[in-house]
């Protein structure tokens, strides 16, 4: 289930909690065994090993918790970027290695399934209240703290600079896959997915890899062209993404509709199938970012359902 960008609902039916920026994971807790799940139903258990335990949790009653996989900067804030040094790793034994160096949280919001029941149809209330009794704090999760005043949850959030909040409405029931407006997303950073549809060439140090990455977003049938980003990239990075992209290339231009000649020289376009984070400072009149920044790569979200928010 997803949420809906707007303005900040208030009202006694709503409840408010910290927007956190990591990423979206399904954890299905049967028979002792944990796997973990992505939005977009890549298996990530390797991953983040930390959360086995999760399985001491629950016993012998099989759960599926939705949640949110967290890393933290320097200042002990939600950070993608930091959250990078986990999700790209081939192996169990890699990222026991980084889990020392960068270690992550579960911030869990809600419950699909518990001993052989769905509790979807429920409402969030009645869910809320099977987590509290079911989930005790461990040492990388924990159940993601619910406010009832909102304005002074988005106020905390402006002032320590947090990504900003989520508004749930205490009586909605879970719709998986759905994009509802029971759930409403209300964002201070201006952060958001892209799809990326080409490359620039690069020039001095980044002569082997690329300039900047082509951006796009799904409207109305089409792929619209968002301009691109070319900063936020360390060495390892450029190359990593340049060889992710690498098979992907395409003498077909994907943008709907089709670059001019200004944008389109010296790119080289590829599949639409990678999505990144990017932060920026506003939307321009004519529908480019201003002052993008690269964030990192998004697993967990299919570029077919990266849209535009404004």
């Amino acid at each position: 289930m997803k949420a809906v960008l707007g303005e900040l609902p208030v009202g006694d039916e709503w409840v408010y909690e910290l927007k956190w920026d990591g990423m979206r994971v399904l954890a299905h807790v049967v028979d002792g065994q944990v796997r973990l799940r992505s939005g977009n139903e890549i298996d990530v258990t390797h991953r983040f090993p930390e959360l086995e335990g999760l399985a001491d949790v629950v016993g012998d009653r099989p759960v599926v918790f939705d949640g949110e996989v967290v890393a933290v900067d320097d200042r002990r804030r939600p950070s993608f970027s930091q959250l990078q040094h986990r999700m790209h790793v081939g192996d169990r034994v890699e990222a026991v290695r980084r889990a020392a160096e960068v270690p992550v949280g579960y911030q869990i919001f809600d419950l699909l399934h518990f001993d052989g029941h769905d509790v979807m149809p429920l409402a969030l209330r009645d869910r809320r209240h099977l987590l509290e009794e079911l989930v005790a704090p461990g040492p990388a999760w924990r159940l993601t703290d619910q406010f009832d005043d909102g304005v002074a949850l988005l106020d905390h959030a402006a002032r320590h600079g947090l990504e900003g909040l989520v508004a749930k409405q205490r009586g909605s029931r879970y719709v998986p896959g759905a994009r509802s407006r029971s759930w409403c997303k209300v964002k201070i950073r201006l952060e958001q997915d892209f799809v990326v549809a080409g490359t620039t060439e690069g020039t001095g140090g980044r002569a082997s890899t690329f300039g900047a990455l082509l951006l796009g977003y799904w409207f109305e049938g089409g792929l619209r062209f968002a301009g691109r980003v070319g900063t936020g990239f360390g060495q390892a990075e450029l190359e990593r993404l340049s060889g992710l992209l690498a098979p992907l290339r395409t003498a077909v231009d994907p943008f709907t509709p089709r670059l001019g000649a200004a944008d389109a020289r010296g790119a080289a376009f590829v599949d639409p199938r990678i999505v990144v984070q990017v932060a920026y400072a506003e939307w321009s009149p004519d529908g480019r970012l201003r002052h993008p920044t690269y964030l990192g790569q998004r697993h967990d979200v299919d570029a077919a359902d990266v849209g535009v928010e404004r």
